[in-house]
């Protein structure tokens, strides 16, 4: 096999880059690269792209390949545009990597695009590692803050430093404040306009905002401060209650991109506010509360589940939603809709007439897709977008 060219190589190893589950193939590409010298390369270059998973066991491991010599373990570090670290902790009750280690791993990835850090047993970085991480984190373009404390502002820390973070997750309850530090008094309970204008927000300019749960109302505001010109995508996986909707509501307008994993009166009032929505994700078949009164009618991009824990037996509502939708151009659903063969027809046939492609997906609910700016939706996981994460 060693006659086949590098980029053709390259091409095939991509091809079967990804598992059924929207993964990376490790098993595929670590038996790749020990095929020959002509394989190893771009293997490898592909291995070390998403870095998943680092504890305190396979850190030396992963930074000894990366600081081996600066003719084979420099171009590896560069490689690695994602990487998935837990610092402090894991969630399982191992230990993750120290403060020292992150910032060595993070100066190891020069090239680093996104970021999935879950920070478990360590309340706030010190002064001396900020310093450090501001310098090594200047590329970051996504951030997802997977565990930390509920009275933790190691979310303000980093959001702070690294300004240049576009794509942000929060899969865990914020309860912290971000005004809350040595330098800065508790706000009072009652503060009036002109202290609250003493605690600027956040710098960060967000393009996509993904909240497992609602933070406070205060720190809702202060992450979405400098947003307003450049929110498009917001996924909730939390009911968006009236104070949280009403900060919202300054954003909504601009937003491209709106993803529920709840729909009630609650959420579609806030759907109701997104006039220049392209595209509707939700993660079950709404029965309860009907799509079509509130749909904005410049959804082009419409995507559904039906998955086994809320599985309905109609696909009634989203058939109407076909019928409302003047622009829709691709449908996304699961194989469970496919189950429900007398309403699947209805649906196909709908979207035949319409000239709507259909998409039968099997990425899981819980499987995030690459942090890229969209040109046009649906967005998902994809070597296409490696260009783009840069």
């Amino acid at each position: 096999m060693s006659f086949v060219p590098p980029e053709l190589v390259l091409c095939i190893l991509e091809h079967g880059y990804y598992t059924s589950l929207h993964t990376p193939n490790y098993t595929l590409l670590k038996a790749a690269a020990l095929v020959c010298k002509t394989w190893s390369g771009p293997a490898q270059t592909l291995l070390f792209r998403y870095a998943t998973k680092l504890t305190q066991h396979n850190i030396p491991i992963f930074l000894a390949a990366l600081l081996s010599s600066a003719g084979r373990g420099k171009p590896l570090g560069e490689c690695t545009r994602i990487l998935e670290i837990s610092i402090g902790g894991t969630s399982n009750g191992g230990l993750g990597c120290s403060p020292d280690d992150f910032v060595i791993l993070l100066q190891a990835c020069p090239q680093l695009y996104e970021l999935a850090l879950s920070v478990i047993g360590v309340h706030e970085f010190e002064e001396d590692i900020l310093k450090k991480l501001r310098e090594v984190g200047k590329k970051l373009k996504a951030l997802a803050l997977v565990q930390c404390g509920l009275q933790s502002p190691i979310l303000f820390q980093l959001l702070k430093i690294w300004n240049n973070v576009q794509f942000l997750k929060i899969e865990k309850e914020i309860a912290a404040w971000p005004w809350r530090t040595a330098a800065t008094p508790v706000l009072r309970r009652n503060a009036d306009a002109e202290e609250m204008v003493q605690r600027p927000g956040a710098e960060v300019r967000l393009y996509e905002l993904a909240l497992s749960r609602f933070p406070t109302s205060d720190v809702l505001s202060w992450l979405l401060e400098s947003s307003a010109d450049s929110l498009r995508i917001l996924e909730l996986r939390d009911t968006p209650g009236p104070v949280h909707r009403s900060i919202l509501s300054l954003h909504a307008p601009r937003l491209r991109s709106l993803r529920l994993a709840h729909y009630n009166n609650y959420s579609a009032a806030l759907l109701r506010m997104c006039t220049a929505l392209e595209e509707l994700v939700i993660y079950h078949v709404p029965t309860h509360f009907p799509l079509v009164p509130d749909l904005p009618p410049t959804i082009e991009h419409l995507s559904f589940r039906n998955p086994n824990h809320t599985y309905r037996n109609t696909l009634q509502p989203i058939i109407e939603a076909v019928d409302a939708l003047p622009n829709l151009k691709v449908l996304t659903c699961d194989k469970n809709a496919e189950q429900l063969v007398g309403d699947y027809e209805i649906l196909k046939a709908k979207c035949g007439i319409k000239g709507t492609d259909i998409i039968v997906s099997n990425m899981p609910f819980w499987v995030y897709e690459d942090p890229v700016k969209v040109h046009r939706f649906p967005r998902t996981r994809s070597v296409s977008n490696f260009d783009a994460m840069f």
